[in-house]
């Protein structure tokens, strides 16, 4: 389970450095960044290149970078998904809309209610992904994974992602019909 949960991440991280690299055809400043005096400003601070150096340490960084940030946060964005799927299952079989009693006014549930549905994605991606930093473990191995196994692991992912949406979404539906 780690290792897929772990794919998972990979995945959405590559994902992102792709709309990257395709958001930098159009992006304006890289233009701004060929100025000589520009470069030259940045030549002073140690930066031959500012966008190879915005690209490799800004935003693709594995450790620091904005992707990799980003991906963390939709990383544990699906576990609140597959979570509140599976509250609304809980509610249809019990038969009663538990979310109204969770949000009425002077309500102490409200904090508990997302607190444990915030709480349950950090321990899992926390185990799973970052402690001891093992997801940068798993990039490497993955990184030297033949394009075929990358392929396969991709569509793999894709797939869990689009599951998790699909039983957020379909939880709601048979709620809806059912309550």
């Amino acid at each position: 389970m780690e290792r897929i949960w772990n794919y998972v991440y990979y995945t959405i991280f590559n994902l992102y450095r792709l709309l990257y690299k395709f958001s930098n055809y159009i992006d304006p400043f890289r233009l701004f960044y060929k100025i000589p005096k520009i470069k030259k400003f940045y030549a002073k601070g140690g930066i031959e290149d500012m966008s190879k150096f915005t690209e490799d340490i800004v935003v693709n960084n594995k450790k620091y970078g904005m992707n990799i940030i980003i991906a963390g946060i939709h990383i544990g964005g699906l576990l609140v998904l597959l979570q509140y799927g599976l509250f609304n299952l809980l509610q249809i079989a019990i038969g009663k809309s538990l979310i109204q009693n969770v949000w009425s006014s002077g309500n102490l549930y409200k904090l508990f209610f997302i607190l444990s549905f915030l709480i349950l994605p950090w321990i899992i991606n926390e185990n799973f992904l970052f402690k001891n930093d093992k997801y940068l473990k798993y990039f490497e191995e993955f990184d030297k994974e033949s394009k075929e196994i990358k392929n396969k692991w991709q569509w793999i992912s894709f797939a869990i992602i689009f599951g998790i949406f699909t039983f957020f979404i379909l939880s709601f539906i048979i709620l809806v019909k059912t309550l």
